[in-house]
């Protein structure tokens, strides 16, 4: 910064503003779900779109039948329909009279209508007020509300910029698929994850409890743990737990860093803050660190039964937690199908 205090105004200036929009650009910005009344949709960073079906406001709130449609940005990318809760039993889709088939999705209970059949079926979808799930004898299995679906199929053409395209879910037109432009790119993070042996030993984390006003009234509540895990050579990850609720594990998550014989202790640092309470101090829910992946998890619960919240994944870059995956579901109305806000590519050392 001293270079930046050395020449004239405008230079100085000019300078902190690229300062400034370099922060900016590194900065994670995931994107706000929509609602449009059974429906919630949203988009990544890479346009990349995403629109599942909720229960009704007013009718049962416990998961049953769902359904999904996914799309990718690409100008080529077909949409996924995408059937949940109907256990591998589901046979065909039934719209208004109109059946399509369903077909197994790898490697889980879900199953997708056939892609030959996907076009006919969104079609069908504008105009019907709802979709029934069938078995092979035709005896429903669930019945999805549709309201909302076409406003929730419009928001995803308008992000992708495919109104008045061939490719457009709600409003086709004649533009060819070349028209749509091609997706930005996500950002790449470079992880840092290794193996350590840094520890800290126990008066230090019984000093971080007492510094952070983390102190358990019980040492055998829930909650209370702290966990150490290595994030590379030099550093160590502390998830230092204070306290919990009936679903929800809440710690305050520290960085051990070995530095010419000493030991410093630090809060942890983020791109983007973790988004829990209105403290200054980051706080993480029901985190832990995946070593295999090298990720450090959170996923916040808005209730038992996980049909809404927000789910992290952080890369170790050196220096900083990364935000490298956000999944949301802002209501609280049976679907456990979270749509990504945030992605980006990690590349491990």
């Amino acid at each position: 910064m001293a270079a930046v205090a050395a020449g004239p105004a405008w230079v100085r200036n000019m300078i902190l503003s690229l300062l400034l929009l370099t922060v900016a650009a590194t900065t994670p910005k995931p994107s706000e779900l929509k609602t449009f009344r059974d429906w919630a949709v949203g988009c990544d960073n890479g346009r990349a779109c995403h629109a599942t079906s909720l229960l009704p406001e007013n009718g049962d709130q416990e998961p049953g039948v769902m359904f999904s449609i996914e799309r990718g940005a690409e100008p080529g990318a077909q949409p996924r329909l995408t059937v949940t809760g109907s256990e591998g039993k589901g046979f065909a889709l039934n719209a208004a009279g109109k059946k399509f088939r369903l077909r197994p999705a790898p490697g889980s209970t879900d199953q997708r209508v056939d892609p030959a059949q996907v076009g006919a079926a969104i079609a069908a979808m504008r105009t019907a007020p709802a979709l029934t799930v069938e078995d092979g004898s035709g005896s429903p299995l669930g019945t999805i509300s549709l309201a909302g679906v076409s406003a929730a199929m419009l928001y995803i053409d308008d992000v992708q910029k495919r109104v008045g395209t061939v490719t457009a879910l709600a409003r086709p037109g004649l533009r060819p698929a070349s028209t749509v432009p091609a997706p930005p790119p996500v950002p790449t993070i470079r992880s840092a994850a290794g193996p350590g042996t840094l520890k800290i030993e126990t008066a230090r984390i019984a000093a971080l409890r007492k510094e952070s006003e983390c102190i358990a009234e019980n040492a055998d509540w829930p909650g209370y743990d702290v966990e150490q895990e290595p994030l590379d050579s030099a550093h160590t990850l502390i998830l230092l737990g204070c306290g919990a609720g009936a679903y929800n594990f809440s710690s305050i998550p520290f960085v051990a860093t070995r530095t010419r014989g000493n030991v410093i202790v630090t809060q942890a640092k983020f791109d983007l803050k973790p988004d829990w309470g209105e403290s200054a101090t980051p706080m993480l829910v029901n985190a832990a660190w995946d070593p295999k992946d090298g990720l450090l998890t959170s996923f916040s619960k808005g209730r038992g039964l996980g049909d809404c919240g927000v789910g992290s994944d952080y890369a170790w870059d050196g220096q900083r937690f990364r935000l490298v995956n956000q999944i949301e579901m802002h209501e609280c109305r049976g679907s456990v199908d979270y749509i990504t806000t945030w992605r980006a590519t990690v590349v491990r050392h």
